[in-house]
């Protein structure tokens, strides 16, 4: 396994050790930050749209229970509703790894993508009368109504990312922790209820989201080989970034195997692999891509990573080299490679490494 995979395996598997709140170095925040705006795209693309196409049909008005429409409305538990988008924000500093971060980020995608579905088949129209606010907390209130949007009342998708929070970052404390989210999931359910913004059905239906979206996508998405796939998929596209700038042709061959791997990817995936690697060589070896130090020697370095040595930290293709799956998936990619060039030279098997032809760039 790479070096760097070690060390992030071994944070995790003492994350319940460490403080809950740090300050993240910024190798950490180069991957959280971009993935915490691209959910908020996700997000919003979902739900404001769904709100938008719902205006195109006639919603039909929340479900409810008598009482509920006798409950007082008090604006001044906003502030406690608004504690859920707060902790989100929060979490690039809270989840400092991309082993921890990524299972969460594809819980709360999974949940917006499942809830944006029911929001078009089912959308509803608010049940309680028309909220009136002022002062101060009124303005507050009002903010986050707006933020709410129409339509999108059940399941609730503050309650469920409340919920999936409280889950995921109550693991990483103690028992006093973990009780102080329980009740903090208790009030966030009831100022839903007092700021007339959601139905019990609704908050009732967010919650089993989250737990849902909990037990089956953060579980499978925290497994070290799920984690290690997601890994090796994600060096390959920051190595394609690469390419497609210097040559924008090769997006082509590219998209052409990605097409014939959707329906066997986990297969597929040493290939892919491989072929990023091929053309890492040709660019390095050709000119098109600056390395610090020979190129002869870089490209060998890749060899050595490939034969079973540590990739070094940071290295890109190195990574995704020594990509984490065993000995075993590395011959895997050996063999593919062995696919794309040509068997090596006599000048390869005293130590020089010779340059890949430049048709290999276009296979």
């Amino acid at each position: 396994m790479a070096a760097s995979s070690a060390a992030e395996s071994s944070q995790s598997l003492g994350e319940g050790r460490e403080p809950f709140l740090a300050w993240p170095g910024m190798s950490g925040l180069r991957l959280t930050l971009p993935l915490s705006y691209l959910f908020f795209k996700i997000f919003y693309s979902i739900y404001g749209g769904a709100s938008l196409l719902a205006k195109l049909r006639r919603p039909h008005v929340d479900f409810y229970f008598p009482w509920e429409m006798r409950l007082p409305f008090l604006p001044s538990w906003t502030l406690v509703y608004l504690t859920v988008p707060l902790l989100l924000l929060l979490t690039p500093f809270i989840l400092r790894t991309w082993r921890t971060f990524m299972p969460f980020f594809l819980t709360l995608t999974a949940e917006t993508l499942v809830a944006g579905v029911i929001f078009l088949a089912v959308p509803l129209a608010q049940a309680y009368p028309p909220r009136v606010a002022s002062g101060f907390l009124g303005g507050v209130f009002h903010m986050a109504d707006r933020l709410n949007l129409d339509y999108n009342k059940l399941p609730s998708l503050h309650m469920a990312f409340a919920v999936t929070a409280a889950v995921v970052f109550g693991r990483r404390c103690g028992w006093l922790g973990r009780t102080l989210f329980s009740l903090w999931i208790v009030a966030v359910c009831a100022s839903g209820l007092l700021i007339h913004e959601h139905q019990v059905l609704d908050l009732a239906a967010g919650l089993a989201l989250g737990l849902a979206g909990v037990a089956t996508v953060q579980r499978r998405a925290s497994d070290d080989r799920s984690l290690d796939a997601i890994r090796i998929d994600g060096l390959c596209l920051q190595e394609l970034w690469s390419f497609t700038r210097w040559r924008p042709g090769r997006l082509g061959p590219f998209l052409t195997l990605t097409r014939v791997s959707l329906f066997r990817w986990r297969r597929a995936r040493m290939l892919r692999a491989a072929y990023c690697l091929a053309l890492h060589v040709d660019d390095v070896l050709n000119g098109g891509r600056k390395v610090e130090g020979d190129r002869q020697e870089h490209a060998r370095s890749l060899l050595r990573v490939l034969a079973g040595g540590e990739p070094a930290p940071g290295a890109v293709a190195e990574q995704l080299a020594g990509a984490p799956e065993g000995p075993q998936r590395r011959q895997e990619i050996m063999q593919a490679l062995r696919e794309i060039f040509p068997p090596p030279s006599a000048a390869a098997s005293a130590g020089t490494a010779p340059a890949p032809p430049r048709s290999a760039a276009s296979r």
